[in-house]
């Protein structure tokens, strides 16, 4: 009876001991997989990760049993920053300077493209250079042109032929309309400007009449203060070009004998543009050949009769009492500083050839 009682002690002995064997003997190399979690190498062009913890990588070694594999835990280098996985899917970008060590900075591509539409973009280099509009450079070759062709060398104008060429005339105008003078602009390129605007305005406001025997003909005879043209935005007169963006502003008399008002005792027209470079040693040749030139002025010892413009603009020439002054400087005929002065009846017909 005592046989049969210890018989299945020592059988649930034995079963509980084998179990105990087993569990030791079963591999080792169970790891939690939450807590191994694999991480990209961190890229220098962008980051994402979520609430982590610098993460760890595992190689596998061969021990004794090489069906027992055991992985060792070995460091590797931390994320440098943590971004909440929520930014980069609403769009956001994440710039790096190329350095895994350096800053990351976030930003918001609304903001980058407004920056981008406003200009304001903080690229480095040939991307922040400000796009500036060209401007026109002005040139007055195609006067230059036209007044070769159709005016002689002594003044005389081939109405007919420029209005063949009035659009072309126009197209000048236009483009200096287009290009008023500049701060930088020296004072022989601003001034050859405004009386080659004169002259060219002169004349297309002749041809928008012609034929006309006299320029006294258009407006009424007041052509100097009714005809405008609009430089910069502002409306200005032939009177106003000629006053106060030459004489006034340059104290310059000589401008007299380079504007020409179409009339056949004015100043003969140069049969060339004015330029920057010409124009200093045209205006005392001008000077000279219009006080000399027996059309315009008798020049004698003990009497001169000159241009009305000595009367009318005598102020620009020094005053009444310094016209006789002015005129000896550039006379070639000896005159008496006691000589008596007269002037000139004005011819205002039309200066044709």
């Amino acid at each position: 009876m005592k046989q049969l009682v210890i018989a299945p002690v020592f059988i649930c002995i034995l079963a509980f001991a084998c179990s105990n064997s087993l569990k030791e003997e079963k591999p080792q190399n169970e790891f939690n997989n939450e807590s191994v979690r694999q991480v990209e190498e961190p890229s220098s062009d962008r980051i994402v990760a979520k609430n982590m913890e610098p993460a760890e990588e595992t190689e596998e070694v061969i021990q004794e049993n090489p069906h027992i594999p055991v992985k060792i835990k070995k460091p590797v280098k931390p994320v440098i920053e943590e971004i909440n996985q929520e930014s980069v899917n609403s769009g956001e970008t994440i710039h790096s300077s190329g350095n895994n060590n350096a800053g990351i900075k976030k930003e918001s591509p609304q903001v980058a493209d407004e920056e981008m539409n406003n200009g304001t973009s903080q690229n480095s280099g040939s991307d922040n250079m400000e796009i500036v509009p060209e401007k026109t450079t002005v040139s007055h070759e195609v006067f230059d042109e036209l007044l070769r062709t159709y005016v002689s060398s002594s003044g005389g104008v081939d109405y007919d032929g420029f209005r063949k060429n009035k659009s072309k005339l126009g197209g000048y105008l236009d483009m200096l309309k287009k290009n008023a003078p500049q701060s930088s602009w020296s004072k022989e390129k601003e001034m050859a400007y405004w009386i080659n605007m004169y002259n060219a305005f002169t004349i297309y406001s002749i041809l928008e009449k012609y034929p006309v025997s006299s320029i006294m003909d258009i407006e009424g005879g007041k052509i100097w203060d009714n005809k405008k043209i609009v430089v910069g935005g502002k409306s200005l007169t032939l009177n106003m070009i000629e006053k106060e963006k030459l004489l006034k502003r340059f104290k310059e008399p000589r401008v007299h004998f380079a504007v020409n008002c179409a009339a056949a005792s004015c100043p003969p027209l140069l049969n060339k543009a004015w330029t920057e470079d010409n124009i200093k040693r045209y205006f005392s040749k001008r000077a000279k050949a219009f006080i000399n030139n027996s059309k315009y002025n008798t020049l004698s010892e003990k009497t001169v009769e000159v241009s009305q413009i000595f009367n009318w603009y005598a102020g620009d020439f020094g005053g009444s009492d310094k016209v006789l002054s002015y005129i000896k400087k550039y006379a070639d005929t000896e005159i008496s500083s006691s000589a008596k002065v007269k002037f000139r009846e004005y011819n205002w017909k039309l200066n044709k050839k």
